[in-house]
């Protein structure tokens, strides 16, 4: 019985080993593969960011611009403290429980982990705001779009805005006074992260990206380096 049970864990540490080589792998292949390959920035357009914080990625736009205006979706009043309302805000999407409780890796708790893999459609958008952000090489990097480039972006993501009855947006707490979570619409797993979103907003919008960013390294490797 001892030698079964032991021959039967072996396999299946094998096989699991198997498939995080071979997930490993798609990844790699799926961030060096561009979508949108032909696709130059303008010379003059709307300034964004791609933002990292070694976990998650996010989309730094302008919280008004000639283009478009969040001002009527993302409220002052929705802040605990309003006066921490920005210039800018930084957009990104995830699954609930890793959001509300992963600040980095060490925090990640076994339920949060095992439901982001096999896939959860707890998700939420996470808002914070800024003031007139400014690109840093190693985690935050200008991305200059056309007018039409940013109004797709901007309409992506409102779709994932989960509204109310009376099509308001639902806010919750964030981490301090400068951010907040809203109810959100989506499916979260291992091959639709939270970078896979970012990346797939960015395609949507015929930026170039790679083809599947499971990984923060996959979305950031495709956004030049810029020092102020």
């Amino acid at each position: 019985m001892a030698t079964s049970s032991l021959k039967w864990l072996k396999r299946t540490v094998v096989a699991l080993g198997t498939v995080i080589i071979l997930y490993l792998l798609a990844a790699l292949g799926g961030s060096l593969l561009p979508a949108n390959q032909d696709w130059q920035s303008p010379d003059d357009g709307v300034e964004l960011f791609i933002e990292t914080n070694g976990l998650h990625t996010g989309i730094i736009m302008p919280l008004w611009s000639d283009v478009h205006d969040w001002t009527n979706l993302v409220r002052p009043e929705h802040l605990s403290d309003p006066s921490y309302y920005g210039s800018h805000i930084l957009v990104g999407w995830g699954h609930e429980g890793v959001y509300r409780h992963t600040r980095q890796w060490t925090d990640l708790r076994p339920g949060d982990a095992l439901s982001a893999v096999v896939g959860s459609s707890d998700v939420l958008i996470h808002v914070y705001h800024l003031r007139y952000p400014q690109a840093y090489p190693y985690y935050r990097r200008r991305l200059t779009v056309s007018a039409a480039e940013y109004r797709k972006i901007t309409t992506a993501i409102e779709a994932q805005f989960a509204l109310d009855d009376q099509h308001r947006p639902q806010p919750t707490p964030g981490y301090g006074r400068d951010d907040l979570f809203y109810e959100a619409h989506g499916y979260y797993s291992a091959f639709n992260s939270c970078n896979n979103w970012t990346s797939d907003v960015l395609q949507q919008a015929g930026i170039r990206t790679g083809r599947w960013t499971p990984f923060q390294g996959g979305v950031m490797r495709w956004v030049p380096e810029s020092a102020e």
